[in-house]
């Protein structure tokens, strides 16, 4: 009860100094930033007495404190990766929450850091450290030049980590990939091999997961591919056009907003790289007598219209083809989704006349027959 209490009170005093902390401009003793430091250090690291509450409060405090002191802050957690001895899973969460919070001041120890953890990777057995290492393998700052320093560490996770079956350890390693194979994306000696690890990501879809962090990696994978035209292979663009098109139309389990944001966004991002691949896919899709195929895909066409994107700007009267191919179909919702997608076409300054007057016309054609079936149900 006595250390239950005293742990209870070190983690209201991180509280504390974690307030003031955020309140400094950088105007405290060097001697009293190296003191606190060492004590948040020393307590994030104890094996026995320190519960879990008092390490995050610890590790808090270190990250807050970085703001003003970062070196200091990086120096003594370099201090602690020292292979092969591996280091104690906080010190790796404070890596990585530091990479997070002040990107751009990591960026000059990211190489030490990853050859450093590159060495100690095959001796990582536990699941929660390894859950802690892939933290720290998400670079938020794109620098080319780090590319291969990163690819060792990519090779080892992808060879070694992804049959796990923890699921907090799969879901660190799916954050991970994402920023990971965007990053490697850009050359060209690597994509072979980035795109080869599409298939393992897509197929988190199918697993019981949570699948906002596997559209997530996706979104990043395909904004490079989509900003630097890096086409992808045809096999690949089919199976992930498909594995998004299944989770939007999936009745299965509930989408999140978020998700369908997300999910919405990489279909965009594929409009940017192969713009004719993915609307003959949509004009697939809309081929299927089925609502919710139907109006998921004429909602990503007004997705895409929407975007308004260079790439697709020229495809607008193929765009309107494929709508075009569901204008006999007398399902309500269907009838809702292509009047939303030519509202949202009729809004943009660059129509063309052969998009705009087809258009047009069915909008008189529906306030026909509506205004048909109101006579109707009044007589």
């Amino acid at each position: 009860m006595v250390i239950m209490e005293g742990m209870q009170n070190r983690v209201a005093i991180y509280y504390i100094l974690e307030e003031v902390l955020q309140q400094d401009t950088g105007g405290l003793e060097i001697r009293l930033v190296k003191n606190i430091v060492s004590l948040a250090s020393d307590q994030m690291r104890e094996t026995q007495e320190a519960t879990t509450e008092v390490k995050v409060a610890a590790s808090n405090t270190l990250v807050t404190l970085a703001s003003c002191y970062f070196d200091h802050v990086m120096y003594e957690l370099h201090c602690h990766l020292k292979p092969p001895k591996l280091p104690e899973e906080f010190i790796l969460v404070t890596l990585a929450n530091l990479s997070s919070a002040y990107a751009r001041k990591c960026i000059p120890f990211v190489r030490v850091t990853l050859n450093t953890m590159f060495s100690m990777l095959e001796f990582v057995k536990d699941g929660r450290l390894r859950q802690a290492f892939c933290g720290v393998l998400i670079p938020k700052v794109g620098q080319l030049r780090l590319c291969n320093h990163f690819l060792p560490v990519y090779t080892h996770v992808t060879s070694n980590w992804l049959t796990c079956e923890e699921p907090e350890l799969k879901q660190a390693i799916i954050k991970a990939l994402g920023p990971m194979m965007s990053l490697l994306l850009h050359k060209e000696e690597y994509q072979d091999q980035i795109f080869e690890h599409l298939s393992w990501l897509l197929e988190q879809y199918n697993e019981n997961t949570d699948v906002f962090h596997v559209t997530k990696s996706l979104s990043q994978l395909l904004e490079v591919s989509g900003e630097y035209k890096i086409p992808l292979p045809d096999g690949k663009f089919q199976a992930i056009c498909s594995a998004l098109h299944n989770q939007i139309c999936s009745q299965a389990k509930p989408l999140s907003m978020e998700n369908h944001t997300e999910l919405v966004h990489c279909v965009v991002q594929l409009a940017r790289s192969s713009p004719d691949d993915l609307i003959a896919f949509l004009h697939s899709q809309l081929e299927i007598e089925n609502e919710a195929v139907r109006v998921a895909s004429l909602n990503l066409l007004r997705a895409i219209v929407g975007a308004d994107l260079p790439e697709t700007r020229p495809k607008k009267c193929l765009i309107v083809k494929a709508v075009k191919s569901t204008f006999s179909d007398q399902n309500a919702t269907v009838r809702k989704a292509v009047l939303h997608f030519i509202q949202r076409l009729l809004s943009l300054q660059s129509v063309e006349n052969c998009a705009a007057w087809d258009m047009v016309a069915h909008v008189f054609t529906e306030f026909s027959v509506s205004t048909s079936k109101l006579t109707l149900q009044r007589t």
